[in-house]
């Protein structure tokens, strides 16, 4: 489960239900539930109760995730000698407190650290 927090001004409007958006924001994942805060909210144009508004919308199913932080292990490489993948330690201000997370992470093309 995802549990998502984001500050607006008193008096905005809530978006309608069914709303696709893009969000941009700080992300804890334990095991467990995944605490989002949310710095940056946009919704894609159109009324979610109609039967238009999906066809509307690109399909756009994309991730990015950037971090920050320490590597905690040797990159281990594909046989294709072109992708990597390493543990990451990384920790960032979510809910009020310093959250710390590991994340096996990927590279594409391999890269060399010095």
């Amino acid at each position: 489960p995802l549990e998502m927090r984001l500050y607006s001004p008193p008096g905005e409007t809530l978006l309608p239900d069914d709303t696709v958006v893009r969000i941009v924001g700080r992300i804890f994942a334990p095991s467990g539930t995944i605490l989002l805060d949310v710095f940056s909210l946009t919704a894609y144009p159109g009324d979610p109760a109609s039967e238009q508004y999906e066809d509307a919308i690109p399909n756009d199913t994309s991730v990015a995730v950037w971090g920050v932080g320490a590597v905690l292990n040797n990159m281990e490489y594909a046989s294709d000698s072109q992708t990597c993948t390493f543990n990451l330690a990384v920790a960032d201000y979510v809910r009020d407190g310093t959250k710390s997370s590991c994340w096996s992470a990927s590279s594409f093309p391999a890269v060399t650290l010095a």
